[in-house]
C-alpha cells in the first residue's frame, strides 16, 4: 500500500465507489484522502451516520450507552461490507479487514 501519494480504486461489495490518495501508513492501518463517486451514495448514510456517532459526545469521557450500542451496531454493518482496493499502477488488489471514512478522511486495516 505504500508509497505515499498513490492512487487507488475503492470497491464496497465489488461496486467502484471511489478514489484513494493514500497519505500514510502505521503499522496495518492506512490512511488517505477519499474522493466518492456517484456509486457511493447507497453507502455514504451508514459511513455518515459512524461519523456523526464517533463524533457524538466529544466532550464527554465516555459515549452514552445508546451511542455506544448504536456505534456498535453501525460497525457491524460496516465490517459487513466486502472492501478491497485496487491499485490500478500496479494492479494489485487488497482485502480491507476495517475501513473507516469521515468526510473526506478515510482509514483501512489490511
Amino acid at each position: 500500500m505504500n508509497p505515499p501519494n498513490r492512487h487507488a480504486e475503492l470497491y464496497l461489495n465489488d461496486q467502484l465507489v471511489g478514489i484513494v490518495e493514500v497519505r500514510s501508513s502505521d503499522n496495518s492501518w492506512h490512511f488517505g484522502v477519499f474522493t466518492p463517486h456517484g456509486d457511493f451514495a447507497p453507502f455514504a448514510p451508514l459511513f455518515g451516520r459512524w461519523s456523526l456517532l464517533m463524533h457524538a459526545d466529544e466532550d464527554a469521557d465516555r459515549l452514552t450507552s445508546a451511542a455506544s450500542d448504536e456505534l456498535r451496531e453501525t460497525e457491524i454493518q460496516i465490517d459487513r461490507l466486502r472492501a478491497k482496493l485496487h491499485i490500478p499502477a500496479t494492479g494489485e488488489w487488497c482485502d480491507l479487514q476495517q475501513i473507516n471514512i469521515d468526510g473526506e478522511l478515510i482509514d483501512w486495516k489490511t
